[in-house]
């Protein structure tokens, strides 16, 4: 039997330096955590919600305290081991795996620590939906909030953070007042547009980049008790587009979002979605509120349902199960992008007039929602030279074991790349140069930086 232990967990303060064994980790620094070599650990790190890439890591930091995160930062430069963070491990082309470096399990580290009228602070392994819960205890919530609450405050930060109320607000990294960073160069840092202003700018969107995220303090504002859930049919994209830019500017409701989804017999149909926080005795007008647009009459669907319930609609309830969700062990090549508004609807149509229900998979979906481009306000998130900035996700899904239907999606996520940058979009959470020279290249990554679309070039402006 193998005298290696699994975990390092030597004190701050105890004499000596320390080795893992067999693992090529020797000077290990003191640490408030442990840095773990457990085959079950290396395993959970090496996969993210993409399935697509697994790269097994060194070793992985269960960090307990910032000062840990710089500990290892600096011991991997001096001894040039890549050390990368993981949040929640929702990417979906590898950007938090590293093969034989060290990852950081940002959960680790999950604490709210307080909790003011106007604000909060919270450790970057926190989950949104406990940053919510710890707010609302107060009355207030954050003013940006992803759908899928299970996400962490790190790692929406750290690649910008778009939701339902970014046409008000702008990114969640547009809403923090100030963060704590670990710098390249292993030093804690705290930033904030006030004090150490360059890192601020530079770390919010870059997606570790710049440094790793360790604590932010996030900005609240007043919550709300209800939620009006308007559902809008359309059966024309430009009808669509026009109707969500119209919202999104004029500020009728508090989240507008809005997808297309097939219909057998028919093709595709948008829905914009449309809701209004509340506070009882108090209603929402709908005749106001929907007055002037270009739904299909007679087929809305209206919900009324508790602020909290909207905000964790998409966060399914965890339950203790010993098999897995299949769908979760999917892979997941998704391709999201950012499109200027004035060339959205004719690459949106080009896109679509090609797309079939199976080139998405079981559980695709396809997201489009305007966010006026002013309200991106953080230097490094990504961003479009134009007024409007409209979202367009592909989000498809395939057996993970069905190889050729992955290919076939990767290649069709790559020409969506190349159509988007040719108009002048931007690639959102995607990969970048710097997960290329820092982690090694995806399989498709030459191709989402180099290749022509074969997407059929559309350039027909529409004014949002």
């Amino acid at each position: 039997m193998s005298s290696t232990p699994v975990r390092h967990s030597r004190k701050r303060g105890d004499p000596g330096a320390a080795t893992v064994p067999g693992h090529g980790l020797t000077g290990v620094p003191a640490l408030d955590g442990a840095l773990t070599v457990d085959a079950a650990d290396l395993a959970r790190v090496a996969r993210d919600f993409g399935n697509q890439v697994h790269r097994v890591p060194r070793a992985v930091l269960l960090p307990g305290s910032a000062a840990d995160i710089a500990s290892i930062v600096r011991y991997g430069r001096e001894r040039g081991i890549p050390v990368v963070p993981r949040g929640e491990g929702h990417s979906v082309h590898g950007q938090t795996q590293v093969r034989d470096g060290i990852v950081v399990d940002m959960p680790a580290l999950s604490r709210i620590r307080a909790v003011g009228p106007d604000r909060v602070h919270a450790d970057a392994g926190a989950r949104w939906g406990a940053v919510l819960d710890a707010a609302l205890r107060d009355g207030t919530a954050p003013p940006v909030l992803p759908d899928y609450l299970a996400l962490s405050v790190g790692g929406t930060l750290s690649v910008g953070g778009i939701g339902g109320a970014s046409h008000q607000y702008g990114y969640q990294a547009d809403n923090v007042r100030d963060l704590d960073v670990v710098t390249p160069r292993g030093d804690l840092v705290t930033c904030s547009p006030h004090r150490n202003g360059d890192l601020f700018d530079a770390v919010r969107g870059s997606q570790g980049r710049h440094g790793i995220i360790t604590r932010a303090t996030v900005d609240l504002v007043p919550a709300r008790r209800s939620a009006r859930r308007h559902l809008l049919s359309y059966a024309d994209l430009r009808v669509f587009l026009a109707d969500q830019c119209l919202l999104a500017g004029q500020g009728r409701f508090n989240h507008v979002t809005g997808w297309a989804r097939y219909a057998s017999g028919v093709g595709w149909r948008y829905v914009l979605e449309a809701v209004s926080f509340y506070d009882p005795p108090e209603e929402p007008d709908p005749d106001v509120l929907l007055r002037g647009l270009g739904h299909e009459r007679g087929a809305e669907e209206i919900a009324t349902t508790g602020y909290r319930d909207f905000l964790l609609r998409y966060t399914p309830v965890e339950v203790d199960s010993r098999e897995p969700d299949p769908w979760q062990q999917h892979a997941h090549p998704r391709c999201n992008v950012l499109l200027p508004g004035r060339y959205a609807e004719a690459l949106i149509s080009g896109v679509l007039d090609d797309l079939a229900p199976d080139d998405l998979g079981p559980g695709g979906g396809v997201l489009i929602y305007p966010i006026p481009t002013a309200r991106l306000a953080a230097p490094n998130v990504p961003r479009v030279r134009d007024a409007v900035t409209v979202v367009f996700g592909v989000q498809r899904a395939a057996p993970s074991d069905d190889h050729a239907t992955i290919e076939r999606m990767q290649r069709a996520n790559a020409d969506l790349y190349a159509a988007a940058r040719r108009i002048g979009g931007v690639g959102y959470s995607g990969l970048t140069a710097h997960h290329e020279a820092l982690y090694g290249a995806h399989p498709r990554f030459s191709e989402i930086v180099d290749r022509p679309s074969n997407v059929r070039e559309y350039r027909n402006e529409m004014n949002c």
